[in-house]
């Protein structure tokens, strides 16, 4: 069971209490004004687990006024929270209460990119859905699990996997060179999951190498994919081994927004840590 953090009293803190408070009072105005009039949503809470894409004010109306309206209460427990300037990255523990009485749990991350003072970006995706199974395919019945992929052929499929491959080669200037001058990275796996911020070309190099230098071997396959020219969203699993024989299977959730070619947001998410246990 992962541990409970505290919400801070911060801006970012304030700002997502409010979108709560505007979810619970099914003030769909309200929640609408949080947005740019050109926002995206991208969500993964959906019957078949594939993308639902949300733009723009009309069509975010419809999404929430569809989530919302049969929705009793719930309450929130955070496992992780992340947050700078225009960034929101949290992991939450969703206990529902619909509106017929039924009960049920899931586990979301919520990760915002702000511009001019509201969402511009919003990657709404799932750890654990209300069935018990995960993003990542765990928790399925042997022989049930969704099928992994390969990233598409589009261009940020193959951004992606020019990306693998500088990680493959440890080739840090390469995959450095597809971050913007300021570019902001906030991951996940640390060993108290406390998040990392790395801001920068400098410290993304200082970063990279840290991460490149014991790497033996790596293999990613698609869980879940999801792109726009905005941004990237996707679940992988990772199987990593070190240069000292080390073995580890992970999960991700990484989630990049894209201005003018470049990753100027990367949320490095972690859904399944080396141990076994989940965000």
């Amino acid at each position: 069971m992962a541990t409970s953090v505290a919400r801070p009293a911060s801006p970012m803190g304030r700002r997502y209490e409010e979108y709560i408070g505007l979810i619970r009072a099914k003030n769909v105005e309200g929640l609408l004004h949080q947005y740019t009039d050109d926002c995206l949503l991208i969500s993964t809470l959906t019957d078949d687990r594939q993308p639902m894409y949300v733009k723009g004010h009309d069509e975010l109306k419809r999404f929430f006024e569809s989530r919302i309206f049969n929705l009793e209460d719930f309450t929130v427990t955070h496992t992780q929270w992340a947050e700078g300037e225009r960034q929101m990255m949290t992991v939450e523990e969703l206990a529902l209460i619909p509106a017929d009485g039924s009960s049920g749990s899931v586990r979301l991350y919520d990760n915002w990119y702000l511009r001019d003072g509201k969402v511009a970006i919003h990657f709404a995706g799932v750890v654990r859905y209300p069935d018990g199974t995960y993003a990542d395919g765990t928790g399925f019945a042997s022989g049930g699990e969704p099928a992994k992929g390969e990233p598409p052929d589009t261009p940020l499929g193959r951004m992606y996997h020019e990306h693998i491959g500088f990680i493959k080669s440890k080739d840090v200037a390469g995959i450095v060179n597809q971050y913007a001058e300021n570019a902001l990275l906030i991951g996940t796996l640390t060993p108290e999951r406390v998040p990392r911020y790395v801001r920068g070309h400098k410290e993304l190099t200082s970063f990279m190498n840290g991460n490149f230098m014991g790497l033996k071997s790596l293999t990613s396959r698609i869980d879940q994919w999801a792109e726009d020219p905005q941004g990237l969203m996707i679940t992988e699993s990772i199987d990593f081994e070190g240069m000292d024989g080390s073995k580890a299977t992970m999960s991700f959730y990484d989630n990049w927004v894209i201005e003018n070619g470049r990753i100027v947001t990367h949320f490095a998410g972690v859904v399944r840590y080396p141990d076994g246990t989940y965000a």
